[in-house]
């Protein structure tokens, strides 16, 4: 659908709503859904993802406080300083008031929320600008509660913020006059999510190029307003911070796509995401065909979903915020495919039926996503809660003069993300290296305190993460820690050494 396309502004036949509710509703569907999004992100204390601490917390601590571990990503230059670059200021803000972990994680994932809230501003607007008012309460309402977006709000991970990058983009490339001005914005949002996550160029280019078919003049503002954001933030930040422009992008897809290393690292079958969708979708097919009506009114926005699906699904490594531009894009179609339904069946059977069938749609979606997230999904919320609690319980400990963590490997754990303090971390066994059948080099894994690597042998240390069925001799426990998540799993405890801090055991 293209700009010059652009479906009117219209309202429902017969669906009226009160001037002062009408002006009510974006506000309040807007704070009901940072509500959600902010109150479930402070209530629980889980990892969203291991990436998102080992990549980029973890990485923003070293930057900001000279210790952390070091992926293998960050020790061949394949991931970009963009995101923990952003996060170091963050935590050296905060700093300044507090050495609790915690006020640097939920300041960053609050930050993220935010911007998140632009899949509910543009569900709304997308749903006023197709169907009225009507539209607007139900696909804002909808992408306000639904399950996905709540729990992936906070996320501080590139696809997340990649796609709210390009939603943004493909939205504000429909909607109002078609000016230069705008052909560059859409452009810089491109580029910022490409920047962030390059997968997603396919399928950001087949939606612009079906959004621009027929604005040829257009096309160079586009691409005037990638270049702006792409050279910067990817070219010269990769050459300043890693000898060579664009590097977090070729090298990335040089190792992972060509050389295999992330096919060695797992692989899952075709059909991994659709059944993913199907538990995350209830019921599929439903609210799969609501979408197919909702892609008809934003063509645009239906291309990017789809072909985001379909080129990930021949990906062999697969995971399911891979696809979250796919995710985070399907409220948004279902809330315009049930509005254009009301407001059909409006016209046939009077105004009744939308005063009814919207709340009872948004009622009905509410009670679906609580399910979900608390059914099929629940464990989400507790995912590595044990871990984190042990890592901020180490943190607090006054006496802690290093810590040792055992039965986790350094990419699994909470690193100084979650302890930070200024004492040496180590692991036992102490991991190096990773080597994968398939990958061509062996995948290091260190660990830096204050500027240099840990000495995982001569280390000092007074306090032990462990299961609870391997307390170390010479250890009292603290408190332990169930994984809720995984029920039946070890309980990880936190034990202190009764006779102070003393260098680790000889190997």
């Amino acid at each position: 659908m293209s700009s010059s396309e652009a479906i009117p502004f219209v309202t429902t036949p017969g669906f009226r709503v009160a001037p002062k509710v009408g002006a009510l509703a974006l506000p309040a569907i807007l704070l009901l859904g940072f509500a959600l999004r902010l109150g479930t992100c402070l209530t629980q204390t889980h990892v969203l993802f291991f990436d998102e601490t080992i990549q980029y917390f973890e990485q923003g601590h070293r930057l900001a406080f000279g210790s952390g571990i070091v992926p293998w990503e960050f020790d061949d230059g394949v991931r970009s300083w963009l995101l923990p670059g952003l996060i170091a200021l963050a935590m050296q803000a905060t700093a300044w008031f507090s050495d609790n972990p915690m006020l640097y994680v939920d300041l960053v994932r609050t930050a993220c929320i935010v911007l998140s809230m632009v899949i509910v501003l543009i569900g709304f607007r997308a749903g006023e600008r197709d169907s009225g008012r009507m539209g607007a309460i139900v696909t804002g309402g909808f992408c306000a509660i639904w399950f996905d977006l709540i729990y992936f709000a906070p996320a501080v991970m590139t696809e997340v913020l990649a796609a709210h990058c390009a939603i943004a983009a493909l939205f504000l490339g429909v909607v109002g006059k078609s000016t230069t001005r705008r052909g560059f914005w859409v452009g810089a949002l491109f580029g910022a999510a490409i920047c962030l996550r390059y997968q997603y160029a396919p399928a950001l280019l087949l939606a612009a190029m079906w959004q621009f078919r027929r604005q040829a003049r257009h096309w160079q503002w586009v691409f005037l307003g990638m270049t702006s954001v792409l050279l910067p933030f990817s070219g010269v930040l990769d050459a300043i911070t890693w000898g060579g422009a664009f590097q977090s992008i070729w090298l990335n897809f040089f190792r992972n796509s060509l050389q295999g290393i992330a096919t060695a690292i797992g692989t899952q079958g075709a059909a991994y995401y659709l059944e993913y969708l199907t538990v995350a979708l209830v019921p599929l097919p439903l609210l799969l065909g609501l979408a197919v009506v909702g892609a008809i009114r934003f063509p645009a926005l239906g291309i990017a979903a789809l072909v985001t699906l379909l080129t990930h699904s021949l990906v062999p490594h697969k995971e399911v915020r891979f696809i979250y531009l796919t995710i985070a894009a399907m409220p948004i179609l279902i809330g315009l495919g049930a509005s254009y339904l009301l407001r059909q069946l409006a016209v046939r059977f009077g105004p009744r039926t939308v005063t009814v069938g919207g709340p009872v749609f948004l009622a009905l979606s509410a009670l679906l996503s609580c399910y979900i997230g608390t059914g099929p999904l629940g464990g989400r919320w507790s995912f590595q809660r044990g871990m984190v609690e042990a890592f901020l319980a180490a943190h607090r400990e006054p006496d802690l003069c290093g810590l040792q963590v055992r039965d986790i490997p350094s990419w699994q754990s909470g690193g100084y993300t979650y302890l930070n303090r200024d004492v040496p971390l180590m692991f036992d066994p102490y991991i190096p290296e990773v080597r994968l059948k398939g990958a061509p080099f062996p995948l290091r894994f260190t660990v830096e305190w204050q500027g240099g690597p840990v000495s995982q042998l001569r280390s000092p240390y007074s306090h032990v993460i462990a299961e609870a069925a391997h307390r170390p001799a010479g250890f009292t426990p603290v408190s332990c820690f169930p994984d809720d998540a995984r029920p039946g799993e070890p309980e990880l405890c936190l034990f202190r050494r009764r006779s102070g801090c003393a260098e680790s055991d000889p190997p």
